[in-house]
């Protein structure tokens, strides 16, 4: 999974996390760790899978704003999404076998060709591409991919379909809100995307899990994997939306890039409560270095190398400090 940064502190949130308690050690004993109820085989399917769901949806904005703009980023986001769904597909046929997988997996490639046809015909306007497009995800790819999913996981058929629905009509939101110029909009629509794409990826691993304990040995629905999971999801999201922010600003887009920078302080603050919350640490001085990177990233993006060693020692240094 791509989640570039403060890895150390998710693994300090980790430990904090509710471990069950065993009988007290004698006085001359060394104390003995207790297990970490989130560092499970059934919570690393449901983060993986969370993660892996979330990603797809950041390619596809990502893939979005360089057409809009014509950038040559285009043709790498296109593969970066072929790598995505081979991590899915990896995932599945861990779960669910080969057949099955490659199944989901042709679904699943035709939902991201469906999503760049809509994206390309909106952005050239061209209106039967994009319709097109819009009519196989809702009547082909989602009753496709739902009763695949349905059928491998005993999930009913339809909440799942319910699920797969309201992920296109999300991302259907967001692809046309840049397409407008509706910049507020689109990462308001973005982040409700990717936080609907979790929804089936909670629901998946938990009836996964349940299904095969022997394969996937833990709890996925424990407080301690749901603040993984929250963890990993929010660092994930803050990288992507940093990215975006900076390649805005490099671009001259500047009222983009300060919305994308308020979005990305907003999600500074909601991750800093977390590790606040989990840990009994204060959640200002988290925010307070997670400012101070911001602010690195943004005269680095603007070509002054001078924020390197901000960025790379001195945010390090004292946001590991605080863990």
């Amino acid at each position: 999974m791509k989640v570039a940064v403060a890895l150390g502190v998710v693994g300090l949130l980790l430990a904090g996390c509710d471990p069950t308690p065993g009988p007290a050690p004698l006085a001359s004993a060394s104390p003995t760790p207790a297990a970490n109820l989130g560092l499970t085989q059934a919570g690393d399917l449901r983060t993986h899978l969370d993660l892996i769901l979330g990603e797809q949806v950041m390619i596809v904005a990502k893939e979005t704003v360089a057409a809009v703009n014509h950038s040559d980023e285009y043709a790498a986001y296109t593969a970066l999404l072929t790598v995505n769904a081979a991590d899915l597909t990896q995932l599945m046929r861990r779960a669910f076998g080969n057949t099955t997988a490659t199944k989901i997996s042709e679904a699943w490639g035709t939902q991201n060709s469906d999503l760049i046809d809509y994206a390309i015909g909106v952005v050239t306007h061209d209106d039967a591409r994009s319709k097109t497009a819009m009519t196989n995800l809702t009547t082909k790819f989602v009753p496709q991919f739902s009763q695949l999913l349905s059928d491998a996981s005993h999930l009913p058929l339809d909440p799942v379909t319910q699920l797969e629905s309201q992920q296109v009509l999300e991302d259907k939101a967001f692809i046309d809100d840049y397409f407008a110029n509706k910049v507020p909009a689109f990462y308001a629509d973005l982040h409700r995307a990717y936080t609907q794409s979790s929804r089936l990826g909670d629901a998946l691993a938990v009836e996964v899990a349940s299904r095969f304990p022997d394969k996937y040995p833990g709890d996925p629905s424990s407080h301690a994997v749901l603040v993984r999971v929250q963890a990993n999801l929010m660092l994930q999201e803050h990288s992507y939306l940093t990215t975006m922010a900076t390649s805005a600003a490099i671009a001259g887009r500047t009222a983009e890039k300060n919305v994308a920078q308020s979005m990305l302080s907003d999600r500074a603050d909601a991750v800093s409560a977390l590790f606040a919350s989990s840990t009994g640490a204060l959640s200002a001085p988290l925010v307070a270095q997670w400012t101070n990177e911001h602010s690195a990233l943004f005269t680095y993006a603007a070509g002054d190398a001078r924020a390197n060693p901000d960025l790379t020692q001195k945010f390090v240094n004292e946001f590991a400090s605080l863990a």
